[in-house]
């Protein structure tokens, strides 16, 4: 995905040209897609494998990120890196109209160093609906001759987003006040909304001391957990350990994953399997 193949698109059915848009990560690609349809053409910052909280966006993509007319930012204070972003953006291109995805969402506290939130807004469903709302006010204000279009295209996800919370809720069922292991602590939204507990093996994006090790098997062994989930951003090492010393397993479930609804959907499904009984 990238700017440079926004401009030799034509206009759809004689239409004006697509936006060029820019957002942060490949979830809200989905998000903005799914609301601009073909009124826009979507380049993402953070590339697939890429980790949010320490990226560095090179001279070349700093150059075709000012070329866009809109960037739907996660949110400020989120990512650090985003932070430096924007103003680098504004520097380059002072016309770009930037949008903040977590207006109206109670942020939890927690990150890594330097992050006073925690930034993984996406993984709640219902954020996500406030943030599709975002977007579209995003596009009705830079494009006010499609706001009804703008605005159908948002009841339509908006509805695909109730459709896999009902997805989930039936698939973790039971399953409320379970805890999971997991490597990077991504899922404390997720988390809160279906009534999980969330054991993260890392701690403010600071691997675990051999003392630590040996409490997170202590823990698991005594809340039955037999399955340690793995980020594919993060490595595994110490979660290999642990699922030998559990004889558990290692399972990939992906945050970042580009289909988004999708994606949440298989992590519900995953964490059925392998979180503890409640």
């Amino acid at each position: 995905m990238g700017i440079g193949g926004c401009t030799d698109r034509q206009p759809v059915s004689g239409r004006a040209a697509p936006l060029e848009v820019a957002v942060t990560l490949l979830p809200q690609a989905e998000m903005v897609k799914a609301v601009g349809g073909e009124r826009v053409c979507v380049t993402v910052v953070v590339p697939p494998g890429g980790d949010p909280h320490t990226y560095e966006p090179a001279a070349g993509q700093m150059v075709k990120l000012s070329q866009a007319g809109i960037y739907f930012r996660l949110g400020p204070g989120l990512l650090p890196f985003e932070d430096t972003l924007v103003d680098r953006i504004r520097e380059m291109n002072p016309e770009i109209v930037v949008v903040d995805t977590s207006e109206g969402i109670s942020l939890l506290s927690g990150g890594e160093e330097g992050e006073r939130y925690d930034p993984h807004i996406w993984l709640s469903l219902s954020n996500a609906g406030k943030m599709v709302e975002n977007i579209r006010n995003g596009f009705v204000l830079t494009d006010p001759a499609f706001a009804e279009y703008y605005a159908g295209r948002e009841r339509q996800y908006q509805s695909k987003i109730r459709e896999a919370d009902s997805f989930i809720r039936a698939t973790l069922a039971g399953k409320q006040g379970a805890a999971f292991l997991v490597t990077h602590p991504a899922w404390d939204y997720f988390a809160k909304d279906y009534g999980l507990v969330q054991i993260a093996v890392e701690a403010e994006g600071k691997e675990p001391s051999a003392r630590e090790i040996s409490t997170l098997i202590d823990r698991a062994r005594r809340e039955g957990i037999h399955v340690i989930f793995v980020e594919p951003q993060f490595s595994s090492r110490e979660s290999e350990v642990i699922a030998r010393e559990i004889n558990g397993s290692v399972v990939f479930i992906d945050p970042l994953a580009p289909d988004y609804l999708s994606g949440l959907q298989r992590v519900a499904s995953a964490l059925a399997e392998g979180a503890s009984n409640g």
